[in-house]
């Protein structure tokens, strides 16, 4: 072969591979499909104006704390997706419904008004035992059943803030006595009170209408929060609901703000202002009680206790309360989440007086 045939195959060869090899390259260039982005940048635009205007605190109208950032979050990550490169009309559709759950979740965060009316009792025990409300469910201080050890009436003592005779220490069975009345009996229920409990194996009954015969708040096993109501089911059966905080348990000789509420259908539990325990399984209304009286630091009134066996106030079935108990405030509706931590934010930074 001549030189000049070997030099042309040379300079072929190349070029024929770069053809070979340029048309096995794929196309970098991807068509993205089209979408319309009009929901939810509507959506993103309303979210964004919503959390830019709301005002955490503590008040009616304004959000709990923490609710704004948890919000931002959420429509932080619906602007990644509104941005991303070649979004699906899938993607940007679910974008929308997980930032409408999550404004729904914000403005369920959002603290409303409790009906005035809907506070029964509030028992501040500043120096006594009067209901602050003025609806006349006032306390008097009992000596304990013998069988607990007949302790004094309660005494007052120095509340969490360090106020002299502003509280009330319990021990023995020594009880706070309120006359029965059909509003403490009522179709739902919400209970917030302090408490500083003394570790003592005596189920420490807090609050009672009739021990498990009506309803009942008391700490049991690892001291979980105990709530039981009698109730009357949908079909017209009786039913016992007992429900407790668990995982959560009360720290001992600490002050700790304690909230549950029942309503058909639900029994919640709040420790410190935060829920810590959601029971949906309590459908139905508490029964009537038969003319009982309530009774604060132990499961019934000192002289309502018998000693006859098999009795349905058989003092030896019951227990009491040891330790310190102030502000309890009784309500004939159920409470929700933002009204409990706004309840609880007031109450740890305020000594009420009225």
């Amino acid at each position: 072969m001549k030189k000049s045939q070997i030099w042309f195959m040379a300079m072929l060869i190349p070029l024929t591979m770069g053809l070979v090899f340029s048309g096995c390259k794929k196309d970098k260039t991807t068509e993205c499909p089209t979408v319309d982005y009009t929901q939810l940048d509507t959506t993103i635009s309303q979210a964004q104006q919503l959390h830019d205007n709301a005002v955490e605190g503590t008040l009616p109208g304004q959000y709990v704390e923490g609710a704004k950032a948890d919000y931002q979050t959420a429509i932080d990550l619906a602007k990644d997706v509104r941005s991303k490169d070649c979004v699906t009309q899938q993607e940007l559709d679910a974008a929308k419904v997980s930032l409408d759950a999550a404004t729904q979740t914000f403005e369920s965060q959002k603290i409303t008004d409790v009906d005035p009316g809907a506070l029964i009792a509030h028992w501040l025990f500043n120096g006594d035992a009067t209901d602050a409300t003025g609806n006349g469910n006032d306390g008097t201080p009992t000596a304990g059943h013998a069988f607990w050890g007949a302790g004094p009436a309660p005494q007052l003592t120095t509340d969490r803030f360090g106020n002299a005779n502003s509280c009330y220490h319990f021990d023995k069975g020594s009880d706070i006595v309120v006359p029965y009345s059909t509003a403490l009996n009522p179709s739902e229920i919400s209970i917030s009170l302090w408490i500083k409990m003394e570790e003592q194996p005596n189920n420490d009954y807090i609050i009672s209408l009739d021990r498990w015969n009506g309803w009942k708040l008391n700490l049991q096993t690892s001291d979980f929060l105990f709530f039981t109501v009698k109730a009357i089911t949908p079909d017209g059966d009786t039913s016992y609901y007992d429900r407790d905080s668990n995982p959560t348990s009360i720290d001992s000789l600490k002050w700790t703000h304690v909230v549950v509420t029942f309503k058909d259908g639900s029994m919640n539990f709040y420790v410190n202002g935060d829920l810590v325990k959601a029971w949906t399984d309590t459908p139905g209304t508490p029964i009537a009680v038969d003319n009982i009286p309530l009774s604060i630091g132990s499961d019934l009134p000192t002289d309502v206790y018998t000693t006859e066996e098999g009795s349905p106030f058989y003092v030896n079935w019951g227990g009491y309360f040891k330790g310190d108990i102030d502000d309890i405030r009784f309500y004939n509706t159920s409470l929700t989440g933002p009204q409990v931590k706004a309840l609880y934010d007031y109450e740890k930074d305020n000594f009420i007086t009225e």
